[in-house]
């Protein structure tokens, strides 16, 4: 089972469906998008940022992670109640579990680092 807590609501689903990898190409194409800006700010490079919009890119990043969870809850949900420093890390750590057929991994989101979890087991 997979959960997603959103406020106080939480969200569960048994597998992540087939129709996850059919709709993750948009979201992992705003997703590297965002990464190569990021690397060229590192890098000190000029950065081309024609035609991409932090909030488009959430957006559709946002929309994926709704059909994960077989709509369930709304972007707008997501919005209100997923903590903001783990947003987008949770959704490209969802993105390469789909992507390698390895869904397995995922167990909660907002995702708890592996430190936290050992801390809870003892």
């Amino acid at each position: 089972m997979i959960t997603c807590k959103l406020g106080e609501k939480e969200y569960a689903i048994d597998f992540v469906s087939a129709r996850a990898m059919r709709e993750i190409g948009p979201a992992e194409e705003m997703y590297n998008r965002v990464l190569e800006i990021g690397q060229a700010q590192i890098e000190g490079r000029e950065i081309d940022e024609s035609g991409l919009k932090i909030q488009e890119a959430l957006d559709t990043m946002v929309k994926w992670f709704c059909i994960v969870f077989k709509n369930q809850f709304t972007p707008e949900e997501v919005y209100e109640g997923y903590p903001v420093d783990k947003l987008a890390h949770d959704i490209a750590f969802a993105m390469v579990a789909v992507r390698n057929m390895m869904t397995s991994v995922l167990k909660e989101f907002p995702m708890n680092p592996a430190a936290n979890e050992t801390k809870k087991k003892v």
